[in-house]
């Protein structure tokens, strides 16, 4: 479930696939709440993580991720890998578009994520699989600060071991601050600096984690299997210190500075703040601790240095206190890259020529020796309390993360072109690559000729939104007749067929295969189309309509006559079997008999239209054999109440020639022997004779039973049958 920035709607979804988007409304006071629910999206396997942003909705499922423009109905599957298995994704809005874009980012197999922008274009893939192999960060608990003084000088140790790298599936995924991921599994929470492609931390104190959700600046909620809540903050080694001792906790901060000499020692040629870690000097003094005040005396000098060199140049005023800054931010990125160059393990960027926002900015802060603060544990047995405890921080989430006048429209292509009417510039497609889905850049339908400054028509943009249409209906797996009735509405059915076909070559050039172009502009038509005004069309319309209907009811599991291949045991389903009865019906009635069996020949499963036709004329010996081919007890009910004595007799014979193997052709009446005959509970004895005796007398049925009696099985009629013949008298 994931609630919007509003407040007033909320995302969920299911385990069958489905998204819905439920709408709240209070009235009379907040006594009563008014909610709708709507349907979004049908996708085929469990849904896994649901994000939003302005527009935007950001879908990810077992099998694939599906970014949705709400605005425009639009859908698309990002990336064209599938995947199997509980991967989350996420929005990561930046609030500064021009040297940070926002991002999206779609968890992978193998500690991977995709970096997506807002068109759903792969950029690159990080790898952290090898960064991993590291050790995992202390979980520092303000109740337990002896105890970890007094193991501070082993925690060094855990470098020496050897850390194997770690495969892992991030299930769900979340932003934490400007520049960080939070993700976790039952046994580790992690968190990475995507700006820079690094592992930040990641730790393994807690006992398998149930769930974990990022509330306010930078705290993390992280609820275990145990019943147990905890808050964990994330601090600088720097902004953790200068806490400790506003708190007067000195001896906490010394062994803190003891832990990361090296990093105070930097910071505090850099950081002017840091004096007040003088007070941790006195501090060690007045207690006698010379060995610890020994090991800290490179940081102390490290201040007393920048202070000395602050005093000589406090007299340069603004601008010196500009070209100090400048100089601090240089020097940080080189202190960084030593760092970098010196660990044997690294973060391995796929890709990355198509990015350009890996590069450091000047003065940019980072987590470095990030330190987590675990500020309260609630106590155990609270899992019915869960989302409670959760409800007022959620309020607080990405709230005003971007101004107004930076926000980027997402698709903001689509909206230009209809406004400006700009050209449609498609991209070629390349042999290895992918159809690509429905958005601006990649299912463009002309080629711009800046020599002739041909614009594009209104058949074109008629094309395209079109195009858009369809690839959004299958994504959703919903029917969009109602979002282009409008434009086939304008074209009369010859205008209306070309247009199809345009489109379905507009599809072949974008990577569909041609029978599937066919088949999906052959559904929006057939989806839109009256089958009524059939009957009025012209002959090419109604021949374009014929050959669709085929194509998309044709099938090759089909039993055929011997004698003239005509179908005799076929699949009856049928899709837009409306419209296949009143192509049947107008050919039959124009006595066009040849394009009705050519049909039929294609697709059987209008056999029950014909059997009525035949009923009409009275022609039986058509009828019969018809009804036990198509194999459904409801045709057979329907027809049966016009069936004479005579009928019934007659079909009895067709049916024990249907046990024995033996089909008639309804074409040339020719008999053919076949195997596995009973398919279907309709073939059974019980079947058929239930359906009689509805419009046959007992006495009648009786004697036709005992007619047959040696081609019927001693155990195929049950007793019931028997006992509502002697009810019925």
């Amino acid at each position: 479930m994931h609630w919007t920035q509003d407040e007033k709607q909320f995302y969920y979804g299911d385990s069958k696939g489905q998204v819905n988007l439920v709408l709240l409304s209070t009235f009379i006071g907040t006594t009563l709440i008014n909610m709708s629910i709507h349907p979004i999206l049908f996708l085929e396997s469990p849904i896994v993580q649901i994000d939003d942003f302005e527009s935007l909705l950001l879908v990810s499922n077992c099998t694939k991720c599906i970014l949705c423009n709400t605005e425009y109905e639009e859908y698309k599957q990002i990336g064209n890998k599938p995947r199997d298995g509980a991967y989350g994704a996420c929005f990561f809005i930046s609030s500064n578009e021009a040297q940070q874009p926002s991002r999206i980012y779609c968890a992978r197999p193998g500690s991977r994520f995709w970096e997506v922008d807002f068109e759903g274009d792969v950029l690159q893939t990080h790898q952290f699989k090898f960064a991993l192999a590291c050790p995992p960060s202390k979980i520092h608990k303000d109740s337990d600060n002896e105890n970890d003084n007094m193991c501070g000088d082993n925690e060094g140790n855990d470098e020496m071991l050897d850390y194997q790298p770690q495969n892992l599936q991030f299930g769900r995924i979340q932003r934490l601050r400007q520049d960080f991921l939070v993700s976790f599994t039952e046994l580790g929470l992690y968190v990475f600096d995507m700006r820079n492609s690094s592992v930040a931390l990641w730790c393994n104190q807690f006992e398998r984690i149930v769930d974990c959700r990022v509330v306010g600046n930078g705290e993390i909620v992280v609820f275990t299997q145990t019943g147990s809540l905890y808050s964990v903050q994330m601090h600088t080694l720097q902004s953790r210190a200068s806490a400790l001792v506003r708190q007067n906790k000195f001896l906490d901060c010394a062994w803190l500075m003891r832990r990361n000499v090296k990093y105070f020692a930097d910071k505090a040629r850099e950081d002017y703040e840091l004096g007040l870690l003088n007070q941790i000097k006195d501090f060690l003094m007045d207690r006698h601790q010379y060995e610890l005040l020994n090991d800290l005396s490179v940081i102390f000098d490290a201040i007393a240095q920048c202070e000395n060199s602050g005093d000589n140049n406090s007299s340069g005023g603004s601008s010196t206190a500009a070209d100090r800054s400048c100089s601090l931010g240089a020097s940080a990125i080189p202190c960084q890259r030593s760092t970098e160059e010196s660990s044997p393990q690294g973060v391995y960027v796929l890709e990355n020529a198509f990015c350009d926002n890996l590069k450091s900015q000047k003065g940019e802060k980072h987590f470095k020796d990030a330190l987590l603060t675990v500020t309260g544990k609630f106590g155990k047995n609270i899992i019915k309390y869960k989302f409670n405890i959760f409800a007022e921080e959620q309020q607080k989430l990405v709230r005003d993360l971007i101004p107004a006048n930076e926000r980027s429209l997402p698709f903001k292509d689509i909206k230009a072109i209809y406004e400006n009417d700009e050209e449609i510039v498609c991209r070629t497609r390349k042999a290895h690559s992918s159809p690509s889905p429905s958005t601006s850049q990649s299912c463009r339908n002309r080629v711009k000729n800046t020599g002739t400054g041909q614009h594009i028509t209104a058949e074109e943009k008629t094309i395209y939104n079109l195009y858009l249409i369809c690839k959004s209906s299958k994504f959703s797996n919903t029917n969009f007749v109602e979002r282009y009735r409008s434009l086939f509405d304008e074209y009369s059915a010859p205008e209306l067929i070309s247009l199809l076909e345009k489109l379905s070559r507009v599809m072949v050039e974008h990577g569909d295969d041609p029978e599937q172009a066919q088949r999906h502009c052959y559904e929006m038509y057939f989806h839109y189309l009256n089958p009524e005004l059939i009957w009025e069309m012209d002959d090419a319309s109604r021949d374009y309509i014929t050959q669709g209907f085929v194509l998309l009811n044709s099938s090759d599991d089909i039993v055929r006559c011997d004698n003239c291949m005509f179908p005799l045991r076929f699949d009856n389903s049928c899709v837009f079997h409306e419209l296949g009865s009143v192509l049947l019906r107008y050919y039959w009635s124009r006595n066009e008999q040849v394009k009705c069996f050519d049909v039929l020949t294609r697709v059987p499963a209008l056999f029950d239209i014909l059997a009525k036709l035949y009923l009409a004329e009275y022609n039986m010996d058509k009828v019969l054999p018809i009804i036990l081919n198509y194999g459904q007890p409801d045709l057979l009910i329907d027809m049966g109440k016009s069936f004479t004595l005579n009928a019934w007799a007659k079909c009895f014979e067709h049916f024990v020639d249907l046990h024995r193997g033996r089909l008639t052709c309804i074409n040339c009446e020719c008999i053919t022997t076949v195997e596995n005959v009973n398919r279907h509970f309709f073939y059974t004895w019980n079947c058929f004779l239930g359906i009689a005796l509805e419009y046959m007398e007992a006495d009648e049925i009786l004697s036709l039973i005992f007619r047959w009696s040696n081609s019927i099985p001693s155990d195929a009629i049950d007793r019931e049958f028997y006992s509502r013949c002697l009810l019925k008298g």
